[in-house]
């Protein structure tokens, strides 16, 4: 796994960090500034949204897909794991990888992990993702 950490946030020495744990053959799909998630200078909250009415809202009629809408669409929970997603993956790298990599055998193994890590060492798990969650958000 290839770990790495950015600072988010320090007041008063209290540091909080984004805590990434990638596997490696993921990491030909890592946005540039994946490290930007969660702090001042994330900016692609524009992008994400755009991202997420075109994988969702664009693709599936409400009357038509009323379970969709109900489990995922208009899930909040679902929703910030999606545009986490779009927030660390880079899309034209994910194509690219997915025509490199038509078949998986072992697709719970390639996994990106992503933490929340303190200055006293507190670790907190926000994502757990595998390549078939990256894959259902686009």
């Amino acid at each position: 796994m290839i770990k790495t950490a950015h600072e988010i946030s320090n007041e008063n020495g209290y540091i909080k960090y984004n805590f990434f744990e990638i596997h490696p053959d993921l990491e030909a799909i890592i946005a540039e500034d994946y490290h930007t998630y969660g702090t001042d200078k994330y900016e692609k909250q524009e992008y994400c949204e755009a991202m997420y009415k075109k994988n969702f809202y664009d693709k599936y009629d409400e009357s038509l897909y009323k379970e969709v809408y109900d489990k995922y669409i208009n899930n909040e929970k679902f929703k910030e794991k999606a545009m986490f997603v779009y927030s660390v993956i880079d899309y034209d790298k994910y194509k690219q990888f997915v025509k490199l990599n038509p078949e998986i055998e072992n697709p719970n193994e390639l996994t990106i992990t992503y933490s929340i890590l303190d200055s006293s060492g507190v670790k907190v798990q926000i994502y757990n993702l595998a390549i078939t969650d990256i894959s259902f958000v686009f």
